[in-house]
């Protein structure tokens, strides 16, 4: 990996850190995009709306994957995605490609 490669990894490292301490991190973005969705404007995304969303960022998705991301966001089960379950997700998946970039890069 050449210095510039180490560089810019060391910073991306840096600046996820720094946005996973920020408890506030996303929640503009997420209720930016759930605003989007949210056809009945309830502050919540049911299943149809969920639907449409990943539609638009995936193209089609059988109703089995559908279900199954939906059940995996849903976690009180409560039959909706609210801006908390999709933050929890998104900010697992950072701390997934935080620990990605540290264990490549001996860190």
């Amino acid at each position: 990996m050449s210095d510039i490669e180490t560089a810019d990894t060391a910073l991306m490292i840096q600046v996820l850190e720094r946005l996973l301490k920020d408890e506030n991190f996303l929640d503009d973005e997420i209720k930016k995009e759930m605003n989007q969705f949210d056809s009945d404007g309830n502050h919540k995304i049911d299943r149809a709306e969920f639907k449409s969303m990943l539609n638009s960022y995936l193209g089609s998705i059988s109703e089995d994957e559908l279900g199954e991301l939906f059940e995996d966001i849903d976690k009180d089960q409560s039959g909706f995605i609210e801006v908390c379950e999709l933050k929890k997700v998104l900010r697992n998946q950072i701390n997934i490609e935080l620990s990605r970039l540290k264990k490549e890069n001996g860190m």
